[in-house]
């Protein structure tokens, strides 16, 4: 009897080791990334009348004809902990000259969306991570009215009129549409923006700005992020710069060993 009950704990301590062992393969296998997928989608809308223009949100100054400057906010959070930030009805930048010119003379306003889908699916074949975004901005606004004198605050520069040419940007954003994100797993995104620049001439300036997407997914394992890097202009170019980089490495052939032969004689 005493040899039959000592079987039975063995096996049963053989079994408990068992399962415990599967329960770290499969915990394993389910907070480990198997495949990570990105794509996109670009359209490009005229305004209508539900899209708003943003009022410039810092003090009104003067600056140089040519000079664009931000009239939005310079960093913010996109998703925190997988959900959507509060202060993301407000987060916006923009690409304008000057912070308090006549936005009644510019027209010709488009808007482009690139909306993102970004997935990670772990070893055990299930997409732990489904987040969708949307990044958006109106671009090509120009005044075609040949300026106002009582409206610009922009100087003019080497003796040109007050006429503020070019082509800019402005309510550049990104948001979250859609979020999937299973137990165990988090994500966080947030944008920090460039500097505006002026990508055109001194005399038909065109704006640019760069935006840094960081993000960040984590597991009670470990904790990896990156950066995906977008770049506009006021003449609606969108650029993955992300992407453009990958395609760049991908076609760099690789560099083969050179082989020499040693004598040791």
């Amino acid at each position: 009897m005493k040899n039959i009950i000592l079987a039975s704990a063995a096996l049963c301590v053989s079994l408990s080791a068992f399962a415990s062992a599967s329960e770290v393969s499969a915990d394993d296998a389910y907070f480990k990334t198997g495949a990570v997928t990105v794509s996109s989608e670009e359209t490009v809308t005229d305004l209508t009348d539900a899209d708003a223009f943003p009022v410039p949100l810092r003090a009104p100054e003067k600056v140089a004809g040519a000079a664009i400057v931000n009239g939005g906010v310079q960093a913010w959070n996109v998703i925190n902990s997988g959900k959507p930030d509060a202060s993301l009805s407000s987060s916006y930048a923009s690409a304008i000259p000057g912070f308090s010119f006549n936005w009644a003379n510019y027209s010709g306003w488009k808007k482009k969306e690139v909306v993102y889908t970004y997935s990670v699916t772990n070893l055990m074949q299930v997409d732990v991570i489904k987040i969708k975004y949307a990044v958006s901005y109106f671009y090509n606004g120009q005044d075609l009215t040949g300026g106002d004198k009582t409206t610009e605050s922009v100087e003019p520069a080497m003796g040109r009129s007050n006429a503020v040419k070019g082509h800019y940007i402005t309510n550049f954003t990104v948001r979250p549409l859609s979020m999937n994100i299973k137990w165990g797993w988090k994500f966080s995104l947030n944008v920090r923006m460039s500097d505006p620049m002026n990508v055109g001439t001194s005399d038909n300036p065109v704006a640019y700005l760069q935006a840094d997407l960081n993000y960040i997914v984590s597991t009670p394992f470990s904790t990896n992020g990156s950066v995906w890097t977008y770049g506009v202009n006021g003449l609606g170019a969108f650029t993955d710069l992300t992407a453009n980089d990958e395609r760049m490495t991908k076609g760099i052939t690789p560099v083969e060993p050179v082989k020499s032969s040693v004598s040791w004689n």
